[in-house]
């Protein structure tokens, strides 16, 4: 119910008006009266109004400075003033200073109650834009750390961003770093898991070991943290900002930068401590001693990364600096730093090929085979290349079964398996080229039978393991395709979402067996894949604006009639 305020200096208008409203039952408005300005005022300083319908010329307080007054107090109270001709000028302009309609004196009952109602219907309107608007923050809250997990996790596999790109997503997405300023990077790792320990329970513990860190480091850095492969998470770290009118310095040899280093580097063995107590695990750390800049953020994480699974890294509850990792003296005296290996491009190698990017994977292979032109450049790194790159491509054979035959027919594959001194470097640059080739005219060949191949299949897994796992992991496993390819090609050839569809044919599955079968609504339940009775009524009701209970009761009327 709406509160309609009625104010006029003559108690003739002010009853008649009372009186035709409360004819207008409809309306459900609670009529609320002033015979002044001043009165109006204090019924305002009392209780809440929504529409105000008031004289525009009365002695004391005027239209124009109430209305001041009402916005002031209630800034969504639609007011809408009454007028003589003599002051319909007066009564026009006070709509610029938010006024929301007026009307002549002289106007009948019916406009000064559509005058009403159109306030009745823009407050609605405003009240549902509100409640969108807090719905889609709330949906943005809960949102939010999957997206800033998303965007950091680009910048750390290599996605360049300029500083004023950096500054406004971290304000949209409200990542606590400054992003003309360089960070510190901290990797921490799990050690080891129990047999018994699920994926659910490994997320789980790193997540905990991740708040662990998150809260002790915060209490005096700035700090952002994002989990990877399960058992990792790597954090960013900046001095915290001075309260005082001082800016942060951008110099990493300042004071400010070399005590939040050695805060974080003091209280590691802290976070160790209560993830052994908390959770029962050993915990390590490797802790850059230098900052890195955003556009190497990428090289600096997958060296540090690497370097926590070498030498003393590899031993349970750690805590380490990239100075304690032992460098190739052969590299060191070239000169080539340890971040050329480009690790980050040699993992989006992968995706390129996945997602069958050729041009972008042209480009990155062309980046990360230069080292072997480079007469400079250690043997140790040029080897390691090769088994990065051998990797990579083994790894899409076996993701991609009739991908390694029909590589085979053309390319001999044991080059993949063992380094061979007698084959010059320019010649495997030749060989991973052409095999390359090969993987984007298979997928390119495929493309042309796909459609139907990769459809038929996916229904196929869908109607064979409804009752059990039919993720969209499961399905990209099944027609060996990338999970987010695959949901893209599906809806590029169907028009309907994966998801969409998964949902259809448990519904049309539903439904055939609440009508045709004497199966419980719980069995029904379980048979197409639910955890509880309750899940799937949830999800009937949904699809069918009914529950399982009512539509076979529905259905089964007509023929018990006939009976």
């Amino acid at each position: 119910m709406y509160r309609l305020l009625i104010v006029d200096d003559l108690p003739l208008i002010v009853d008649g008006l009372v009186e035709l409203f409360e004819l207008n039952e409809h309306l459900a408005l609670e009529t609320v009266t002033a015979y002044s300005g001043e009165e109006a005022l204090e019924v305002l300083s009392s209780q809440r109004i929504d529409i105000v319908l008031s004289d525009i010329k009365m002695p004391g307080i005027e239209g124009i400075e109430l209305l001041r007054e009402i916005k002031s107090q209630w800034p969504a109270c639609k007011v809408i003033f009454l007028t003589g001709y003599n002051d319909f000028e007066y009564a026009k302009s006070a709509l610029t200073y938010g006024g929301f309609d007026y009307i002549l004196k002289v106007e009948s009952d019916d406009k000064i109650v559509q005058a009403v109602q159109r306030a009745v219907v823009k407050i609605e309107e405003e009240q549902d834009q509100a409640n969108m608007i807090v719905r889609a923050q709330s949906k943005m809250r809960q949102a939010l750390p999957s997206l800033q997990k998303e965007y950091m996790w680009g910048l750390f596999l290599g996605k360049h961003a300029t500083e004023s790109q950096l500054d406004r997503m971290f304000r949209e997405l409200d990542i606590p770093l400054d992003a003309s300023l360089p960070a510190y990077l901290l990797i921490g790792r799990l050690d080891a898991w129990k047999e018994t320990f699920t994926a659910p329970d490994k997320a789980l513990l790193c997540y905990a070991m991740q708040n662990i860190g998150d809260e002790m480091l915060s209490a005096q850095v700035r700090c952002f943290s994002v989990v990877f492969e399960l058992s990792k998470v790597v954090w960013l770290i900046q001095p915290k900002a001075s309260s005082g009118p001082v800016e942060l310095s951008c110099d990493p040899g300042s004071a400010e930068w070399l005590k939040a280093h050695r805060y974080v580097s003091g209280i590691l063995e802290s976070v160790q401590a209560n993830c052994r107590k908390l959770l029962g695990l050993s915990v390590s750390f490797l802790l850059a001693s230098e900052t890195t800049d955003w556009s190497s953020l990428s090289d600096h994480f997958h060296t540090n990364k690497y370097a926590l699974s070498l030498g003393h890294g590899l031993f349970n509850e750690v805590i380490l600096t990239d100075k304690d990792v032992p460098r190739s003296p052969s590299a060191e005296s070239a000169g080539v730093p340890r971040d050329s290996f480009y690790h980050a491009r040699v993992q989006l190698l992968m995706s390129c090929l996945e997602n069958n990017h050729r041009e972008q994977f042209d480009q990155l292979f062309i980046e990360l085979t230069e080292v072997w032109n480079d007469q400079t450049a250690p043997q140790e790194r040029k080897i390691e290349l090769y088994h990065s790159l051998s990797a990579v491509f083994l790894f899409f054979i076996h993701q991609n079964r009739d991908v390694g035959e029909y590589v085979n027919t053309l390319l001999d594959l044991d080059k993949l398996f063992r380094y061979d001194e007698s084959i010059s470097w320019s010649e495997l640059v030749q060989y991973y080229r052409q095999m390359a080739d090969c993987f984007f005219e298979w997928n390119a060949q495929r493309c042309t039978e796909l459609p139907a191949e990769v459809v038929n299949k996916v229904h196929s897994f869908i109607e064979e393991n409804i009752a059990t796992d039919i993720s969209l992991t499961a399905l990209a496993d099944y027609v060996s395709l990338n999970p987010s390819y695959l949901s893209r090609l599906y809806k590029q050839i169907t028009g309907v979402g994966l998801s969409k569809y998964v949902n259809d044919y448990r519904n049309l599955k539903a439904k055939e067996m609440l009508l045709n079968t004497a199966m419980k609504v719980n069995e029904v339940a379980a048979a197409l894949g639910y955890n509880s009775a309750l899940a799937f009524i949830r999800f009937f009701k949904k699809q069918n604006d009914m529950t399982p209970q009512d539509f076979r009761s529905m259905r089964s009327q007509p023929t018990e009639q006939g009976q």
